[in-house]
């Protein structure tokens, strides 16, 4: 399924840039350099990236994760993940390798969905840096409709789910 999705997005994104080199070739030129640029950027954060979810998915210890985030944790490993996720930086650099490790583990998706969700829109790390910003009152609302977001999101994927 994910193939058959990056396929189509793949024949979507070359018809685009077809009809633009025809119609427009100034734009499609640069969206192509933009693109290389962008790829050249972040390729080495891509495979630091794979390295890294290769090392966590054989260093979890498959037991403990399949109890605490498995299916059968149901909405407790939703919750648990959500609050694990909310420590992480905020990097999608380390989230995602970390999530993929963790399904490999055997963790469910209602929980690594939780767990991203939290890591993306929480990160307590970064709140030091986003109180002078927004100030203490607005921060706090922002982590706790956070909080439900990623507990929602979570519960959304065991909803469709079933599990």
């Amino acid at each position: 399924m994910d193939d058959q999705i990056l396929v189509g997005l793949c024949l979507i994104v070359t018809g685009v840039y077809l009809v633009l080199f025809w119609h427009a070739p100034s734009i499609a030129f640069h969206g192509v350099q933009s693109a290389w640029l962008m790829f050249v950027k972040a390729l080495p954060w891509i495979a630091v990236s794979m390295l890294i979810a290769g090392l966590l998915e054989r260093s979890f210890d498959r037991n403990l994760l399949y109890k605490w985030f498995g299916p059968g944790a149901g909405i407790k490993g939703v919750i648990l993940a959500t609050l694990i996720g909310s420590i992480g930086t905020g990097s999608r650099w380390g989230a995602y390798p970390l999530a993929a490790a963790m399904l490999a583990a055997g963790a469910s998706a209602p929980s690594v969905m939780a767990f991203t969700t939290s890591w993306m829109l929480i990160s307590i790390p970064r709140l030091a840096s986003e109180f002078p910003f927004l100030g203490v009152k607005l921060t706090i609302t922002r982590m706790l409709l956070s909080y439900v977001a990623a507990f929602v999101a979570g519960g959304l994927i065991m909803l469709v789910t079933g599990k």
